[in-house]
């Protein structure tokens, strides 16, 4: 069984020159967070070259790479400029919260084409384990996510797109609903007649699922969302599971995403 480290190295190298400080397990990232004071954070004040042999940096040393050598001021760069050497554990969760990023960025800004609407999560998920695409913590997620693009079309078709379609809205909520719909969604025009108003919106994928629900807990239903597109598809015999689907207050299928396809009518069926 492996005893828990007694500390943490954080590196910063300056020039030719390596500096490290030893911190408390844990410490530095919480301190990076704004979660603990700087007073708990050092094992110890002393400034290494190399720990590991026990070469310590002298006061010439640190002026010329810090501009001080007050060792508490020096810790503090390192702490902010260095690298931790994290430990498994943190490894770890920092890996599973660089892949959600990834997920979400995909989420919300690539749809399925065949629908028109965004892949659910567990569909992005499923294929970046399929692909096993290597997730690197350190790396942007935006990058890595496009770096992702490359090889997706090969398991789920998916392209980069917004949504764009009309919302169906009777007079009585509009008041309410002009707010909501100014959040999530581009209003491109606006007509109204006797029974409401029809609004040509476009809204980024990821955005799709609020959009709808925030429409629906407002009006009990009585709204359409009509996805450009769906219509000329269910015409040509193109009809996508989820595309057919009709259900009182939801656009198409609803809370899914990307099996919501069709356009939502509160009143017991979706227009499509």
């Amino acid at each position: 069984m492996s005893s828990t480290p007694s500390f943490q190295l954080v590196k910063h190298k300056v020039g030719k020159t390596n500096f490290e400080i030893l911190t408390k397990p844990g410490a530095a990232l919480k301190f990076k967070d704004g979660k603990l004071g700087f007073d708990n954070v050092l094992v110890t004040d002393v400034i290494f070259k190399n720990q590991a042999k026990g070469d310590k940096a002298n006061s010439a040393e640190l002026i010329s790479a810090f501009g001080t050598d007050n060792e508490a001021e020096v810790a503090k760069q390192i702490l902010d400029k260095g690298e931790l050497q994290l430990s498994q554990a943190e490894r770890t969760d920092k890996v599973v919260k660089k892949r959600a990023e990834i997920v979400n960025y995909l989420h919300k800004y690539y749809i399925d084409p065949r629908t028109n609407t965004p892949h659910p999560v567990t569909r992005i998920e499923l294929a970046l384990d399929e692909l096993k695409i290597r997730i690197d913590p350190d790396q942007p997620a935006e990058r890595q996510a496009q770096d992702a693009l490359k090889k997706l079309p090969d398991v789920i078709p998916i392209k980069k797109s917004e949504i764009e379609g009309e919302v169906i809205l009777p007079h009585k909520f509009l008041a309410q609903c002009t707010g909501v719909i100014g959040k999530w969604a581009t209003v491109r025009s606006q007509s109204y007649n006797t029974d409401g108003c029809t609004m040509q919106v476009s809204l980024v994928p990821g955005d799709y699922d609020a959009f709808t629900a925030d429409l629906q807990r407002i009006t009990k239903g009585e709204f359409q969302f009509n996805i450009q597109g769906q219509a000329a598809k269910m015409a040509s015999g193109q009809e996508d599971e989820g595309s057919s689907k009709k259900g009182k207050g939801k656009a198409g299928a609803g809370g899914g995403g990307a099996g919501a396809a069709g356009g939502g009518k509160g009143k017991g069926k979706g227009k499509q």
